[in-house]
């Protein structure tokens, strides 16, 4: 049987949350997530910056939990050369749409797709507000739920590496 992929995106916090540099920056929900593979036993794909690969605790943690690194690219932007390319479709599966969509529709795609990927900002409990209107709604619909949901799709589907 062929399990479903895990995936978490690691981009910039600023550039993610589009806001100034410098203006922001919070790795609390990254570990949080970090925290919830361990306990659930889930193998997840991380696609990273290259800035993040200088954080020695964090990259010794993913190799040490047997998850796989992946290149996000430098800088995130679409014509870099990376093992996924920014801004790709992937479906209802996962960031946005998972806080958006109650959890019978993610599993649903999830299984569907065969993927699931997820930004440390989708759990992001003190994200700060914007002030753009459409992008703080964007940024915070969800929230509150969202790490109850994490905790309910890792215990209700099974995930694993690619083989």
């Amino acid at each position: 049987m062929v399990k479903t992929i895990f995936t978490v995106d690691l981009e910039d916090w600023n550039d993610a949350l589009h806001i100034e540099s410098n203006g922001y920056s919070s790795e609390e929900s990254l570990w949080f997530l970090i925290k919830q593979l361990r306990f659930f036993r889930v193998k997840a794909v991380f696609y990273v910056l290259d800035y993040f690969r200088k954080n020695k605790h964090l990259m010794d943690t993913l190799i040490s939990d047997n998850h796989e690194i992946k290149s996000h690219g430098r800088w995130h932007r679409w014509w870099e050369n990376s093992d996924r390319r920014p801004y790709q479709w992937l479906g209802l599966t996962g960031g946005f749409w998972f806080r958006l969509f109650p959890l019978w529709f993610i599993k649903w795609q999830v299984k569907k797709h065969g993927m699931f990927y997820i930004h440390p900002h989708d759990l992001d409990e003190d994200h700060p507000k914007l002030k753009n209107p459409l992008l703080n709604w964007k940024r915070h619909v969800g929230l509150k739920q969202s790490r109850f949901k994490l905790g309910r799709l890792l215990s209700e589907v099974e995930f694993g590496l690619p083989v």
